[in-house]
């Protein structure tokens, strides 16, 4: 009996390439590690139907890098035009609509469009106690019953 052949070239499970025109540029070299990863896991949730919806959850953030991270990653990606953000989310948990771009194709050179994150995705301050400040005290008065 003769054994059967396994094909060596199948592959299971999601998938994902990138171009050696993508590894050669200036965009690319300069960015962290971490950030290509990131950008790794933008392509697997890329199909050629859904170029302008990517989506990522707080839960699926989670399992691929802590949230800190995932933001400075995200920055700079889009900085560099590897990505944009097509829908902002936020409002009553609706998640950020991403889209793959081909801005990093001009990165370096004066064509290259770039965006400000801070315009885009604009960071929530809180007032926080600091040495300096005054304390109020407690602005609730508690009710006097009668």
């Amino acid at each position: 009996m003769s054994k059967k052949k396994k094909n060596r070239n199948k592959i299971d499970g999601n998938w994902s390439y990138i171009e050696h025109n993508i590894l050669n540029s200036e965009a690319w070299k300069g960015l962290k590690i971490h950030t290509k990863w990131l950008y790794f896991e933008f392509k697997i949730r890329w199909h050629t139907d859904n170029t302008y919806h990517i989506i990522f959850t707080q839960e699926e953030i989670k399992k691929v890098m802590a949230i800190g991270t995932f933001y400075k990653s995200r920055d700079q990606l889009i900085e560099r035009g590897f990505i944009d953000v097509i829908e902002r989310g936020g409002l009553e948990k609706q998640p950020v609509i991403y889209g793959l771009s081909n801005r990093w194709k001009k990165y370096g050179t004066k064509d290259f469009i770039k965006i400000d994150i801070k315009k885009i995705l604009p960071k929530i301050y809180k007032n926080k106690f600091r040495k300096g400040h005054k304390f109020k005290g407690n602005q609730f008065k508690k009710k006097e019953h009668l």
